[in-house]
């Protein structure tokens, strides 16, 4: 990386997505420290609330940011630790670029949901939850089918109501109820910042139930 321009990297505290070589899923993680081009990843964490720690030497992407100032960075691991907590130390191996995201973390969930559709409105559960947007079931066939506009209400840390696209439906039957996929369309920044930080601290209590 050129010393005569500044280094860009995410600032101590955001909350960042890592996808590593060896692995089809992100992982989600705080950034401890920062000094140069090497950075500090405090709680790396999968989807089932596991602490991950990868071998040095490994490479991977570090995405931060949204919507239009969303930035990613080629990253390879320089040593990892377990004690006294799980952090990573890893290098940003070029500068930093705008991306779109391409993945989201998810995390597993029971949450109430309301969907609003043509006037009315549909009570359905959250399995899981990302950025992106959300999974649920619902008992009822509802109406919904794939194109729909909708609104979604449900309490994320703070209460959210996001509009969203239906771009999956699998009919339930007697025994299986109905999966909706629903998908963000329009959020703020400060609402995806909310729904990150609500899904890492999803993950992070899955951790302390020893989900494993």
């Amino acid at each position: 990386m050129g010393s005569a321009d500044p280094v860009e990297v995410p600032d101590v505290n955001d909350l960042v997505d890592v996808t590593l070589d060896s692995r089809t899923e992100p992982l989600a993680a705080v950034i401890g420290a920062i000094t140069g081009d090497t950075v500090l990843l405090a709680e790396p964490i999968d989807r089932t609330g596991r602490f991950v720690l990868p071998d040095s030497g490994e490479g991977g992407l570090i995405v931060w940011g949204a919507g239009s100032n969303l930035r990613q960075a080629p990253i390879e691991v320089v040593e990892t630790s377990r004690q006294p907590a799980p952090t990573w130390v890893v290098r940003l191996t070029a500068p930093a670029a705008r991306c779109q995201r391409r993945a989201f973390v998810r995390a597993s969930v029971n949450l109430p949901v309301v969907v609003k559709h043509a006037g009315k409105q549909v009570d359905v559960i959250a399995i899981d939850i990302s950025e992106g947007g959300l999974r649920c079931n619902v008992q009822s066939d509802a109406g919904i089918k794939v194109g729909d506009q909708v609104v979604a209400e449900f309490l994320a840390g703070q209460q959210m109501v996001a509009p969203a696209m239906v771009v999956r439906v699998l009919r339930g039957d007697a025994e299986r109820p109905t999966e909706l996929g629903l998908s963000f369309t329009d959020l703020k920044i400060k609402e995806a910042d909310t729904i990150r930080k609500y899904v890492f601290s999803q993950l992070l209590e899955q951790r302390r139930r020893g989900a494993d």
